[in-house]
């Protein structure tokens, strides 16, 4: 089964995640043509930093900046999918469910353009034919202000005690959301995974470090007889059924 590993250091957008996608070699070109089909801008900012120690891509969508509501996003993302026949407008809802009934969720940093960062993400997961998304587990900090309080109350299965906290205010709520409602689980990357490509998308076009950088592992399970992954399981939302 091939799979997608997430795991978080400290900072992390949905704009972080697509860049650690283009990193791995989803051309940026394919997600401006899904932009096109869907009838959305397709305006983005996208930059590889080969300076850093290691390789690591921006990825920004301008705008979006203002109010924004869980009603307007929803909208919008309707939009996407039908304009473009995404096969996964179901993944896409169950993640913004996840950030409430807000009517103006821009004081928790939340933006307009999540949505499309959104729909660039799992056209990306899509483009590199994955099965599944996993989350390595890591220990959620309390958040300080709205923003980073509903991040922690998004992410209910970060599940490890390991390691230093990750605040919870480092992690937008709609990045939480994705990695809550995109997940099949929290686990770690084992001896099971056969890692074919890792990358890094980082929040930062020209200091990318540990702490604003996310790193994607692509790959694939063995098949082990009783094992978490040779069951049926819930892979974004049906069994075995990607983006239904």
């Amino acid at each position: 089964m091939k799979a997608l590993f997430i795991r978080c250091y400290g900072v992390l957008t949905p704009d972080m995640l697509v860049g650690g996608l283009i990193d791995m070699g989803v051309p940026p070109a394919y997600l401006k043509a899904r932009l096109e089909q869907a009838g959305a801008p397709a305006v983005f900012i996208e930059k590889a930093n080969d300076k850093a120690q290691f390789g690591a891509h921006y990825f920004h969508i301008p705008g979006g900046e203002g109010p924004v509501s869980a009603a307007s996003l929803r909208e919008e993302w309707d939009a996407l999918c039908s304009r473009s026949g995404a096969s996964f407008a179901a993944a896409g809802q169950r993640v913004l469910a996840l950030l409430g009934s807000g009517a103006d969720l821009a004081p928790l940093r939340v933006r307009q353009a999540d949505a499309r960062s959104l729909f660039c993400f799992l056209a990306g997961v899509e483009y590199l034919d994955a099965e599944a998304v996993y989350i390595c587990p890591f220990e959620l900090g309390h958040g300080t202000d709205e923003g980073g309080a509903l991040t922690e109350q998004i992410l209910v299965r970060a599940g490890s005690t390991a390691g230093l906290p990750i605040p919870a205010d480092g992690i937008t709520p709609s990045a939480a959301a994705m990695l809550e409602g995109l997940s099949t689980d929290f686990t770690p990357i084992d001896g099971r995974f056969l890692l074919d490509r890792t990358s890094y998308g980082s929040a930062s076009s020209e200091s990318p470090d540990g702490d604003n950088t996310a790193a994607l592992y692509l790959g694939y399970f063995t098949e082990r007889r009783d094992s978490l992954f040779s069951r049926q399981m819930k892979v974004f939302g049906g069994p075995r059924e990607l983006f239904e």
